[in-house]
């Protein structure tokens, strides 16, 4: 039933959907009463040390008040009353960059991954350290050890520069082994340049993990029924590991490409490499839409030339895609705070950093305009303001009819006096009425309104009452 009510809601002119309150809780079960119960209940729960937990907290509801309240029902009503914290959850895209595949042994993606090995009863683990050749997915080498260490790194360097040449960078992750001493030294006597992934993004190394993927899912898991020695496990998985290298470099990763051995044979020349290594420097050191969108992209655009950013192809076109699912609002907040961050250290001008503030606005963001929501629909606060101003409402319009019906007995009342004073207390309370109001027109229109409701009244009748009410109106105005 819930995601059949989620179903149920109103969109925005770009088809997405939004919450907008469908004021069920003042027209159902949730009254003003109800809202009162739940925020005392909460209170006193609070004041007696009582950690608030939704499900237990709902089940005391139902047992102890006869709230037969759902869960979202409770939360909203104590986010509406700042007594819980709201917590939104919007899946928006994530912005990352990553290496494009450019000419072959240009860029090494290295990476290393556990592997376990089931003998018996006994379960042997293994660090696999392997070698992908970013441009033609080519396997180049591999190491197994006991654990990721920075001698597994450099043998997997050795064997690929043995087989294939130096490379002109060398891409991993910011782990102690690959940023050793003993690897820095080895990379740099090479002059092969250091490519970090970055923490938290996999795909920026992806030609090594889409490497360890394929691997696992064709291996499979690995169980032999026999007492062995760790070097006769590290035996067995060495000779599978060659099988998989030697089948794969035999597979074109993409038709009609050549297949990673062809690729490897057929180097790049000095021109190539030397565009190859300028663009791995500039990499280390740093669609159409609708109008909204492309506000939004416009935006992007000028923070870039601002700051002088320059992305790459992939990583431009991915912010383009990310920059459409945040508000206008959340990307001016964080431009602000991008500029103050700059200011304190300018190693932070980046587009990474830029998306990571705005990812943490946005977040902030929806989070108030839940609690926004909910507190336009069980604020308790808000409920008594919205009941006073109802009934101020009904007895202004009670007020109303009261004149015209006040106006309807004066009109056939013979004696002079008693006419005089009903028609005093009409004046009375049209001055009451023009009190609360800017303007006549508005209060005049509603008393033709009311007179002509009337259905005691004939036309000559009503036509005599309205001119009666406007003499009285105007009188009471100029006073």
């Amino acid at each position: 039933m819930a995601s059949l009510k989620a179903w149920n809601q109103e969109f925005d002119p770009q088809l997405r959907p939004y919450k907008k309150s469908d004021k069920r809780g003042a027209t159902a079960k949730v009254t003003t009463s109800v809202i009162r119960q739940v925020v005392d209940k909460a209170r006193e729960w609070m004041a007696e040390g009582k950690r608030l937990r939704l499900s237990r907290f709902t089940r005391s509801l139902h047992e102890e008040l006869g709230l037969d309240l759902g869960r979202k029902t409770v939360q909203e009503i104590l986010i509406a009353n700042d007594l819980w914290r709201p917590q939104t959850r919007q899946r928006r895209p994530r912005f990352y960059q990553g290496l494009c595949q450019r000419i072959p042994n240009g860029l090494l993606s290295l990476d290393g991954s556990e592997i376990s090995l089931i003998l018996g009863d006994q379960i042997l683990k293994y660090n696999v350290e392997l070698g992908v050749d970013a441009g033609s997915f080519c396997h180049t080498g591999f190491e197994v050890s006991s654990s990721e260490t920075s001698e597994a790194v450099i043998s997997v360097l050795e064997q690929h520069r043995k087989n294939w040449g130096v490379p002109l960078g060398v891409v991993f992750d910011h782990g102690s082994a690959n940023l050793s001493e003993e690897v820095t030294a080895y990379l740099q006597g090479h002059d092969i340049e250091i490519v970090p992934a970055g923490p938290g993004n996999p795909k920026g190394n992806g030609p090594d993990e889409g490497a360890f993927s394929q691997l696992k899912r064709i291996i499979g898991p690995i169980r032999l029924d026999t007492s062995s020695l760790q070097a006769l496990g590290k035996s067995i998985l060495e000779k599978i590991l060659s099988i998989y290298v030697a089948m794969r470099n035999q597979m074109a990763l993409r038709k009609p490409r050549k297949n990673p051995l062809e690729q490897m044979q057929d180097p790049a020349g000095e021109q190539e490499q030397k565009q190859e290594r300028e663009r791995l420097q500039e990499h280390k050191a740093s669609k159409n839409a609708d109008n909204e969108n492309r506000d939004k992209i416009d935006r992007l655009h000028w923070i870039m030339d601002y700051h002088s950013l320059s992305p790459e192809r992939a990583a431009l076109q991915r912010a383009e895609y990310c920059i459409q699912h945040h508000d206008l609002e959340a990307i001016t907040k964080s431009e602000e705070a991008f500029l103050k961050a700059i200011h304190r250290d300018r190693n932070r001008c980046s587009l990474a950093y830029f998306f990571g503030i705005l990812k943490k606005i946005q977040q902030e963001l929806d989070d108030r305009r839940y609690r926004d929501y909910c507190r336009e629909k069980y604020n308790y606060e808000l409920r008594i303001q919205n009941k006073r101003h109802r009934e101020e409402t009904e007895a202004q319009e009670a007020s109303l009819e009261g004149v015209v019906q006040m106006i309807s007995i004066a009109m056939g009342l013979t004696n002079e006096t008693l006419k005089q004073s009903a028609l005093r207390r009409c004046r009375e309370r049209i001055q009451e009425l023009l009190g609360s109001r800017s303007y006549v027109g508005p209060l005049w229109n509603q008393f033709l309104e009311a007179v002509g409701a009337r259905t005691d009244l004939d036309m000559n009748q009503k036509e005599q009452a309205s001119q009666l009410i406007g003499e009285l109106i105007n009188e009471t105005a100029a006073a």
